[in-house]
């Protein structure tokens, strides 16, 4: 019991270290199959969670109304450890992404708006899903 409250305080301390590095990033937690919809303005960010992500692979999708406006930002959370991934623009308005994984673990996606592309469109709507 004492191992699984360890490992439940490190996941949420950090996840909590992941929204701090994002402005107003809210999270959700997030399913193989579920579609997700959202817009963003300036300085939003919104956070995907997808716990025991595939190790052959998870498909990270994208459409949005704007191409070049949003980045993602990818981290790997497995064995108390959490690992950044970088950063991957979406450069056209249907984005596929994602990768497999050496290690059972978390995939946190964090989606935030492209800083010079703001004046050109203060809002994108976007629909993201994980397969």
């Amino acid at each position: 019991m004492k191992k699984w409250s360890s490992a439940l305080f490190v996941f949420f301390m950090s996840i909590s270290l992941m929204l701090g590095l994002t402005a107003s990033a809210n999270p959700a937690i997030v399913s193989y199959g579920g579609s997700y919809s959202n817009t963003l303005t300036a300085g939003q960010g919104y956070t995907y969670i997808l716990p025991t992500a595939k190790t052959s692979g998870t498909s990270v999708k994208i459409t949005t109304s704007a191409a070049n406006t949003l980045q993602l930002h990818y981290y790997w959370s497995y064995n108390n450890t959490s690992v950044d991934l970088g950063t991957a623009i979406v450069n056209s308005t249907n984005y596929n992404g994602g990768s497999g994984y050496y290690s059972p673990g978390t995939l946190v996606t964090v989606v935030e708006r492209v800083p010079g592309s703001i004046s050109a469109f203060p809002s994108v709507s976007y629909t993201i899903s994980f397969n």
